[in-house]
């Protein structure tokens, strides 16, 4: 295993660095930024655009959706069909993700923005119907929502959890908080199915990708 010398960060940091934003992102960014909410970073959420690229989902939940800079970036990366249920359950985020998806241009049809908690939402969403599932919330109920996530995936379905790293607390073993327990225990589910194949993203906030066969 490399270490941390001066030359891997300084790579690690040029690729973190080559995720321009545009306007549209900045200004949700900044929405985020004024209500205290913490979002996908520029590395993780370009990751995810090139995921999309790659597997064309037409059907996405975002649960823990906040502000909308991961959902703008899904949606832009979806075909004109593709569309997104975000679960965000404070109305004030929610609020600003709606903001976010008309500033981008974004039609409302192709975005359902449910504002509950995802506990009681994603009982009602249909067995292996959707492409992919992204969870970006640090609650000790991850573990409970990576298990639906497993049953909503398709054929090829993907799951892809954010701030894998748990505001870098997961590494260090003495961390005992609920949130990265949890996080430990969803990212060791994934990686001991037999029908995914997972790896940890390195990015800022870390990226954790778990990917079906077909079926």
């Amino acid at each position: 295993m490399p270490s941390m010398n001066p030359e891997l960060l300084a790579s690690w940091s040029y690729s973190q660095n080559q995720a321009p934003e545009d306007e549209t992102i900045l200004r949700a960014r900044q929405r985020a930024q004024d209500l205290g909410v913490s979002c996908i970073d520029p590395g993780g959420r370009a990751m995810l655009e090139l995921l999309c690229a790659l597997r064309e989902p037409q059907n996405v939940v975002d649960i823990g959706a906040g502000v909308g800079v991961a959902a703008i970036s899904i949606l832009r990366s979806l075909g004109e069909l593709g569309t997104l249920t975000a679960i965000e359950p404070d109305r004030e985020r929610a609020t600003a993700l709606r903001e976010g998806l008309r500033d981008a241009g974004l039609l409302a049809a192709r975005a359902r923005v449910i504002t509950e908690r995802a506990e009681n939402v994603l009982g009602r969403l249909a067995d292996h119907a959707y492409d992919l599932v992204l969870l970006d919330t640090g609650s000790a109920e991850l573990l409970d929502l990576v298990v639906e996530a497993k049953r909503l995936i398709g054929p090829r379905g993907v799951i892809v959890i954010n701030n894998a790293y748990d505001e870098h607390r997961v590494a260090k073993p003495a961390v005992r908080r609920e949130s990265t327990v949890a996080m430990r225990d969803a990212m060791r589910l994934l990686r001991e199915d037999p029908k995914l194949r997972a790896h940890l993203f390195p990015s800022e906030q870390g990226l954790f990708v778990a990917s079906a066969f077909a079926r």
